[in-house]
């Protein structure tokens, strides 16, 4: 790398990521929008580097770096809206140290230099290794490889094994069967029958096999526990790995890392509910489609685009779970198209608008209605990686409840809000944070958004 460059620099000069960028540009500089970048195991570096942090701020992206950000509506004050990347949850990638530049978590090491280096070229097709980073979650690695072998095998067997034969066999028929054309067909039937019952029990062994071998290797890796460990740590009142104390109890804690999109429920000490999501990624993933007859899964390519939002409505915080549909190019041999027929998720349209896929709304027990009436603003100019509109911004028709909070970017986690223009001081309602580790806004929001890049 030249001297004068950097990775933000050299990354930002890849015409690859062209529109990526301007998208994000327009985002950062629309009015009332603040973006605040939150490093994750990835892109550490974001944070010690000055010169990445300067980089990415004088493009346009970003206006703040920070760890974790917190945020609170003032009709709700002692609750927060907790926001980080979420590797601190997960033994491989967690950094202890994010000051420290030789603090580098072991996921990161085979990222940068096994993953790139895995073999290619049709002797490794039924492993087909350099997929391997988009199979999520981790955990289920083992089973995408036997299940890839398998095919492959069976592939290669029909292809020059079973095909050969029946050729053999027809062309043996014919030379030498001097009756009727009856009794030659018979005899062909019969023989191939009988070549293509042999094939089928080699397949229910090998499948057999392949199923055992993925039983006992899912029985020895350990799964992708960061889910239940956010629950078990927010239901237990303990405080997030990158905040000081649980100064207040948390409404909506968001993350990301696993790549794997969620919304679910839970209970804190207190007995208030609140909400856990994931905001999944902006990925093509291989996903597991359960075979036919016990055959091992067949891995579908599809584009997980997912992110989060959070506003206020209704006397209660609205968390959110968008979806942005988009086809996926299946490449499948013709055995797992048999294997998995029938089964096979539809695919979405293309130019399919933005959905919501799941909607809480968290409400306290003595909730307080709200009187705010709220309209639709369509934000235009602003586009997906597929060139489709990213997102119909809501926001209220008159300034709002206040948010005590910010919101953030990362490059693989990205988080904006839309914030009132008129500047706010702090109040005592605020969450404490530790300078920029957690950012602490001094402005009025109107909702926040979450994506992981």
């Amino acid at each position: 790398m030249p001297a004068s460059k950097n990775r933000a620099s050299v990354t930002l000069s890849r015409a690859v990521y062209a529109d990526l960028f301007a998208a994000l540009r327009r985002s950062a500089s629309a009015p009332n929008r603040k973006v605040v970048y939150l490093p994750g195991n990835h892109d550490a570096e974001a944070w010690w580097n000055r010169e990445i942090r300067n980089e990415l701020e004088m493009a346009g992206l970003v206006h703040e770096l920070a760890l974790s950000y917190c945020a609170s509506f003032e009709s709700d004050p002692e609750r927060v809206i907790y926001c980080e990347h979420g590797n601190q949850f997960d033994p491989a990638n967690t950094i202890r140290d994010y000051d420290d530049p030789l603090d580098t978590p072991l996921g990161e090491h085979i990222v940068t230099y096994v993953l790139p280096h895995l073999p290619t070229g049709w002797e490794t097709e039924g492993g087909n290794l350099r997929a391997i980073d988009r199979v999520f979650p981790l955990s289920i690695i083992p089973e995408w490889l036997a299940g890839r072998l398998f095919y492959q095998v069976a592939t290669q067997t029909v292809r020059w094994l079973l095909l050969p034969l029946v050729v053999l066999f027809a062309v043996h028929a014919i030379l030498e069967d001097g009756g009727s054309v009856g009794a030659l067909l018979v005899e062909l039937v019969y023989d191939i029958g009988v070549l293509l019952l042999i094939f089928a029990v080699f397949l229910f062994v090998a499948a057999r096999a392949t199923n055992r071998v993925i039983r006992a290797s899912t029985s020895r890796v350990p799964g992708d526990a960061e889910h239940e460990l956010i629950r078990g740590r927010l239901e237990a009142g303990e405080p997030p790995p990158l905040r000081d104390s649980p100064t207040s109890q948390i409404a909506a804690f968001v993350s990301g890392h696993t790549h794997a999109p969620s919304l679910t429920h839970f209970e804190a000490p207190s007995g208030e509910r609140g909400a856990l999501v994931n905001s999944g990624c902006w990925l093509r993933q291989l996903q597991p489609v359960a075979g036919r007859l016990g055959a091992p899964p067949v891995f579908v390519s599809r584009y997980v685009q997912t992110h989060v939002r959070v506003y206020r409505a209704n006397g209660a915080t609205q968390v959110e779970l968008w979806e942005h549909p988009r086809p996926s190019p299946r490449q499948l041999r013709v055995v797992e198209r048999l294997a998995v027929v029938g089964r096979l998720p539809a695919e979405p349209e293309y130019g399919a608008s933005p959905r919501v896929r799941q909607r809480i709304a968290i409400e306290r027990r003595q909730a307080r209605r709200s009187a705010v009436k709220r309209q639709v603003l369509r934000i235009r100019g602003t586009t997906g990686l597929d060139g489709s509109p990213m997102w119909d911004k809501r926001t209220p028709s008159r300034p709002g409840p206040r948010h005590a909070g910010s919101a953030g970017v990362a490059a693989g986690w990205v988080a904006l809000a839309s914030a009132h223009s008129r500047a706010k001081s702090a109040t005592s309602s605020q969450p404490s944070c530790a300078g920029r580790r957690c950012a602490r806004p001094s402005y009025s929001l109107t909702s926040v958004m979450v994506f992981d890049l």
